[in-house]
């Protein structure tokens, strides 16, 4: 089944005697352990996805379904690099191989997509207004700068024409 080959090289990631010190089942096989994300990224991920980034990885995870099971109380948890990451699925399980198919990528949900991409046609509206706005403003500054140089100007000039005047009447006396 093309839908789930995630799941099927997974499966086969998680089987693999190879892998077992970067990824292995639990001991009661209901769940699969990453030991080292580092790792993992560098050398097994690359050799069955087009990619090496473990943050994909469990994005796909969770597109199928698979929940982290976090072990760590709040407040304790180790950096990321350095934490043992472990996911289940009730449909993955070790011996039972069979169960793989019925494991399928989540749907997305339209509703909520349509909501969202409305939210944005909203906010970009919102922000198109909002330019629009400061636009006018900018334009109403910068009439008001021209008029306030314009002004200046003038009562530099008449400044100078009363100091001229000034003096004239100063050297006469």
């Amino acid at each position: 089944n093309n839908s789930n080959t995630f799941v099927h090289k997974l499966h086969e990631m998680v089987n693999d005697e190879h892998y077992q010190h970067l990824i292995t089942w639990n001991a009661s096989g209901s769940s699969f352990v990453v030991c080292d994300t580092n790792r993992l990224s560098q050398e097994v991920l690359p050799k069955h996805f087009k990619h090496g980034n473990f943050q994909s990885f469990v994005r796909q995870l969770n597109m199928y379904g698979f929940h982290k099971i976090n072990k760590s109380p709040r407040g304790q948890r180790p950096a990321a690099e350095n934490q043992i990451w472990e996911f289940s699925h009730p449909r993955f399980i070790r011996g039972h191989p069979e169960l793989l198919d019925e494991i399928k990528r989540k749907a997305i949900d339209t509703d909520s997509t349509r909501r969202e991409t409305g939210d944005l046609y909203a906010s970009v509206a919102l922000v198109q207004n909002q330019q629009s706005t400061m636009t006018q403003q900018i334009k109403q500054l910068l009439t008001n700068y021209g008029a306030v140089v314009r002004e200046l100007t003038d009562v530099k000039q008449h400044l100078n024409v009363q100091m001229a005047a000034h003096r004239k009447l100063v050297d006469h006396l």
